[in-house]
């Protein structure tokens, strides 16, 4: 399913070796965008369509990143596959670069738009995991929610209808945050095996020294480090203490134990904080138009006033008062 190319319409003509740009696309449903703002290697934007179809024959560019911002259906095809998704609030579809898809949709669909450069990729992959371009690639992924991604199109749409000094370094700065993130947890070798697998030797042999000072030092950092990304992984659905004991392999008593002792908060507390923020970005990126109650159900609470009442603590404010 890709929230994405909604409306973007490619000339079906381009040359295979030359894919178009996702910014050369129709803009008639584009509400918000970081065009000619100056940003070299991420853009944002929001787009609202109508039922209709799209097809990037040969794909886009740059790799395409796209958070539902409210309810739908719509069907992809891609590599000879067919996947039909219900929409909500805050699915992430991942496109990467020179990817060839179409996709198909019966009803109204809000989304926004993230765009990243592969130069750029290529470059945070060759500096932070010593990875050359030949040696990994993205996936064509789709996931319920993934409060990294949601954050940062939150932040990039408040930054877009601010327009305020500094606005470019501020993107650059979530362009590198983005692309370490999509390696971590969209990409792999260019092989098919996981992405730790790429190393080489030396590489692997300083994860091995690094693994065996984790072990000295005790399980308590990677433990916790597990369990926050399993919260964050799965924040939209009930997630109860068990759940993440059982996700790292520890009892509930000692997981509890540990993440008080390094956040400062209970893991429920933690796991409120999470879908209060990712609530908020989707509201900063577009969703403000939704229903409340679709948002709230969308992150996890059971309803609007659950919503409204950790919002307001947390925040200060109330949904309703951070709607664009």
């Amino acid at each position: 399913m890709s929230l994405g190319a909604y409306d973007a319409v490619f000339d079906a003509e381009s040359p295979a070796d030359e894919p178009p740009s996702f910014s050369d696309s129709r803009l008639e449903a584009v509400r918000v965008t970081s065009r000619g703002l100056g940003w070299p290697v991420l853009n944002f934007e929001r787009r609202d369509s109508p039922p209709s179809s799209r097809s990037l024959p040969h794909g886009s560019r740059e790799h395409l990143i796209f958070v539902s911002l409210g309810t739908g259906r719509i069907v992809r095809e891609s590599s000879d596959e067919r996947v039909e998704t219900d929409l909500s609030p805050g699915y992430v579809t991942v496109v990467p670069s020179r990817t060839p898809v179409r996709w198909t949709w019966s009803t109204n669909i809000s989304v926004a738009v993230l765009t990243l450069e592969p130069v750029f990729l290529d470059r945070v992959a060759k500096d932070v995991f010593s990875l050359k371009p030949r040696h990994y690639r993205l996936v064509l992924s789709e996931r319920s929610n993934d409060a990294a991604i949601t954050n940062i199109a939150g932040v990039l749409s408040r930054e877009v209808m601010r327009g305020e000094p500094g606005g470019r370094l501020y993107a650059e700065s979530l362009a590198n945050i983005l692309a370490v993130h999509l390696l971590r947890n969209y990409a792999q070798c260019a092989d098919g095996r996981v992405l730790e697998a790429c190393a080489t030797p030396e590489e692997t042999a300083q994860t091995v020294l690094k693994d065996e000072m984790l072990g000295r030092m005790g399980s308590h950092p990677r433990a916790v480090a597990e369990a926050v990304r399993f919260i964050q992984e799965n924040y939209s659905r009930d997630v109860s203490l068990n759940d993440i004991a059982e996700a790292v392999h520890l009892s509930p008593f000692h997981v509890a134990r540990l993440i008080k002792q390094a956040l400062g908060v209970s893991p429920h507390q933690y796991l409120i904080q999470v879908r209060v923020n990712s609530a908020r970005s989707l509201l900063e990126a577009g969703s403000g138009e939704r229903s409340l109650a679709e948002i709230a159900s969308a992150v996890g609470f059971a309803d609007q006033s659950h919503l409204t009442r950790h919002f307001k603590r947390l925040l200060g404010v109330t949904p309703k008062q951070l709607r664009p």
